[in-house]
């Protein structure tokens, strides 16, 4: 596979420190260090470098639904009624108050947006549907997907590609 650039100037040993963290975000600094062969200061301050520059958005615990309450996860393809700037705007700032909805991507189609959104049951989700048509953010039309079984969910961005400055 031929590599391709790499924009964020990211040389192989922050691809390396990445790599690492995206496999295990719990890994101690020292741990990290050896595996990447890097001294744990040089290792630290590289880690603090791609923290502050945005490279590395945050550390979270990814739950399971199963042992947590069976949580049910819908994806969601929604269409606007209007497609002017102002209510792209609205709509993805009006969505930010949802906590069902887990991701919202933009795009590019037949769809204007593409949503995750975790509920309870198939009921709670029709609920929380029509809550969201009378919250005036713009929707003509919504097709759901249900989500029977992950099949492959979180992967690690593959940092291989990138070719190294």
């Amino acid at each position: 596979m031929k590599s391709k650039p790499n924009p964020a100037g990211l040389d192989a040993w922050d691809l390396r420190i990445l790599s690492e963290i995206q496999s295990d975000g719990r890994i101690s600094k020292s741990e990290l260090a050896k595996r990447v062969h890097l001294s744990a200061s040089a290792c630290s301050d590289r880690l603090r470098a791609l923290e502050a520059g945005g490279i590395i958005e945050g550390f979270y615990a990814r739950l399971s639904p199963a042992l947590i309450g069976g949580m049910i996860f819908v994806m969601v393809e929604v269409v606007l009624d209007r497609h002017r700037l102002e209510d792209q705007r609205h709509f993805e700032v009006a969505i930010q108050d949802f906590p069902e909805i887990l991701d919202c991507w933009a795009i590019g189609g037949r769809i204007d947006y593409l949503m995750r959104v975790a509920t309870l049951s198939m009921a709670t989700y029709q609920d929380f549907m029509e809550g969201l048509l009378q919250a005036g953010l713009g929707i003509d039309q919504y097709y759901s997907l249900v989500v029977t079984k992950p099949v492959k969910s979180n992967a690690p961005i593959p940092l291989s590609s990138l070719r190294q400055r």
